[in-house]
C-alpha cells in the first residue's frame, strides 16, 4: 500500500480494526542525487501509525524499508507496537525472505550497521560539516563520536532466542601500552598481543545464529584530541542450537590497538 498526503488513510484503519494481528511496511521517501533534510519518517506514516493505534485492538509489527537512518523513537516507545524490523532494500526476494521472519520460519541475526540518531541530529550539526570528532557545533558522528543518546546504536540487534556471553577463563582483559609494545618489538602490525575468548550460550527456546562483535577502548586522550570511545575490531556469526555453548576468539592484534588512537 502506497500513501500521499492527498489519501484518506480511514479505510486502511477500519479494515484492521478487527485483524488480529497488524503489519505495517513503512520507509522514507529517498532516491538518488536527492539530500534527506529531516531523518523522520514522513508525516502520513506516522498519522496512519496513530491511527491504527487507536482503533486496533491488535499489537502493531512495524517493518521499515529504508537505506538510510531514521529516527524511530515514537515506535519504538509505543506500547502497541510489539516488534520493529528494519530490512534496508531488500530485493527482489525481499518479500520471501521477510515473510519466513515474520511468520517465524526463520530466526533473524542481523546487527544495524548503522547508528540510529534522534530527528533533533539535523539541527545540531551542518549537512556541510563533515567531521567526525564532536565540537561546540558537531556532537560528533558514528558510535566513534556521537556524544548524544542514540535512538538504537550501531551494532544493536535482537532475535527469536536469547544469549549469554561468558569470558572464557583463559581470558585476560588488560591495559596496555602502545609505546611499551613497541619496544619490545612488538611492531609489526598483525603480531597478536593476546587472544579474545568468549563463551556463547543460546538460552533461549530456538535454535538461531548469533554475531559477537569485539571492541577495544581507549583509556585517555591523545594529544589533547578526542579518540573513539570505542572500535569495533572483529566480528563472527555462528549457530547455537537450543543450550549449546560455543567459544569464540579474536586475535588482538597491534592493529586493533592503534585503530582507537585515530
Amino acid at each position: 500500500m502506497t500513501l500521499s498526503k492527498r489519501d484518506n488513510s480511514s479505510c486502511t484503519t477500519q479494515f484492521c480494526y478487527r485483524l488480529r494481528t497488524v503489519h505495517v511496511d513503512l520507509g522514507t521517501i529517498e532516491r538518488e542525487g536527492v539530500d534527506r533534510k529531516s531523518i523522520d519518517l514522513p508525516d502520513i506514516q506516522l498519522t496512519l501509525i496513530k491511527q491504527l493505534e487507536k482503533v486496533t485492538r491488535s499489537p502493531l509489527h512495524i517493518v521499515i524499508m529504508s537505506g538510510g537512518g531514521v529516527d524511530l523513537s515514537y515506535i519504538r516507545d509505543s506500547t502497541q507496537c510489539a516488534s520493529l524490523l528494519w530490512i534496508g532494500y531488500p530485493g527482489q526476494s525481499g518479500g520471501l525472505g521477510l515473510a519466513t521472519v515474520v511468520f517465524g520460519q526463520y530466526n533473524p541475526a542481523d546487527r544495524l550497521r548503522v547508528t540510529i540518531y534522534p530527528v533533533s541530529y539535523v539541527d545540531e550539526v551542518s549537512m556541510f560539516d563533515m567531521q567526525m570528532r564532536s565540537s561546540s557545533n558537531n556532537p560528533g558522528r558514528t558510535y566513534k563520536f556521537y556524544t548524544g543518546k542514540a535512538v538504537y546504536e550501531f551494532g544493536y540487534g535482537l532475535s527469536y532466542t536469547t544469549f549469554n556471553y561468558t569470558w572464557n577463563s583463559n581470558t585476560i582483559v588488560s591495559l596496555y601500552s602502545i609505546q611499551s609494545l613497541i619496544e619490545n618489538n612488538h611492531n609489526f602490525l598483525r603480531t597478536i598481543i593476546s587472544l579474545i575468548r568468549v563463551n556463547v550460550t543460546n538460552t533461549g527456546n530456538m535454535a538461531g545464529d548469533d554475531v559477537v562483535l569485539a571492541y577495544v577502548a581507549q583509556p585517555n586522550t591523545i594529544d589533547n584530541q578526542t579518540v573513539p570511545f570505542k572500535q569495533l575490531f572483529g566480528f563472527e556469526r555462528i549457530h547455537l542450537a537450543i543450550n549449546e555453548t560455543k567459544e569464540v576468539f579474536f586475535p588482538f592484534t597491534i592493529e586493533a590497538a592503534l585503530a582507537v588512537t585515530r
